[in-house]
């Protein structure tokens, strides 16, 4: 039956770069079986990705990608929507809620990378953003992108060193994640609410990328809080931990899903669409069939 790709971002998440026809065309290239596009906080993608899907031989899965705060270790935690009505006024209430906490933490990292000695120009951040959820990404591009941090020492391994290659993840990590110079603490809606209002718009949830919980034995919260299913199959985890989530699913009932987090070329460069070993169509067609059976109570 094909591959799948469960977890893409389009231009809609201001992370990400192609827009929504360029990334069926890239799907069907591949020759992907089934997509879906998660726009971090963002419900934009779902009707164009209705119209343009319509092109192509393959089936779509109306998604969303949830930012989160998981409280049981303060980390970040994202919520994958599928089968979601982006109509659902709850869901859409939520999606503005978080989007206004991402913009207070957008203004928070600005100044606190400016504390720390780098030149940022604000209008040219906000530009970029434009009216999406902002993640780092845009903050980012402009400390490389500013004339005025070209002679920043701190900066030369990520322009030509061993960090260059994935420039912005690594700069994430070395200046904005936990523990670091100019860290914001995390701020949205908390992971059971998150999973509360996909299943209250008749979607079914997942947790993306377990491998970032602090700690596994943290897992069964999410079953606790009505979880569906574990994104096991990611370009975050090892065989060892694909092994691990895939079992935990299976052992609890979870459905099991298969996403490579694509993003195109700015934030994720090695990451290609459909590009995660083991992303059968069998994941699929099990959340499809899980989602007919209980479309049935909304």
């Amino acid at each position: 039956m094909g591959n799948i790709d469960l977890h893409i971002h389009s231009s809609f998440s201001e992370d990400a770069d192609l827009p929504v026809d360029e990334i069926f065309a890239l799907a069907s290239r591949a020759s992907l079986a089934a997509i879906s596009i998660t726009d971090h906080d963002s419900l934009q993608s779902i009707p164009a990705a209705e119209s343009v899907g319509e092109q192509f031989a393959l089936e779509y899965v109306p998604g969303v990608e949830i930012t989160t705060v998981f409280e049981e270790d303060g980390s970040q935690q994202h919520i994958l929507g599928y089968y979601i009505d982006e109509k659902n006024e709850q869901l859409k209430e939520t999606i503005e809620i978080i989007k206004n906490y991402r913009l207070g933490m957008a203004r928070k990292r600005i100044e606190a990378l400016k504390s720390i000695g780098f030149a940022l120009d604000d209008e040219r951040i906000w530009k970029m953003i434009g009216d999406r959820p902002p993640t780092a990404t845009s903050i980012m591009v402009e400390v490389f992108k500013n004339e005025k941090n070209r002679s920043d020492a701190r900066l030369t391994e990520y322009i030509q060193g061993d960090k260059s290659r994935n420039r912005l993840s690594q700069f994430y990590r070395g200046f904005l994640s936990e523990g670091k110079e100019a860290y914001v603490p995390f701020e949205s809606i908390n992971a059971q609410k998150a999973i509360e209002v996909i299943k209250g718009s008749g979607g079914v949830s997942v947790l993306a990328h377990p491998k970032f919980l602090k700690r596994r034995d943290l897992l069964p919260h999410f079953i606790d809080y009505g979880i569906d299913g574990i994104e096991a199959i990611t370009t975050y985890h090892d065989e060892s931990d694909v092994r691990f989530f895939i079992e935990f699913a299976r052992a609890n009932g979870l459905l099991i899903t298969a996403g490579s987090d694509f993003h195109g070329p700015t934030s994720k460069p090695q990451v290609t669409i459909g590009g995660v070993s083991g992303n059968s169509y069998e994941y699929f067609s099990a959340l499809k069939s899980y989602y007919e059976g209980t479309s049935e109570n909304y």
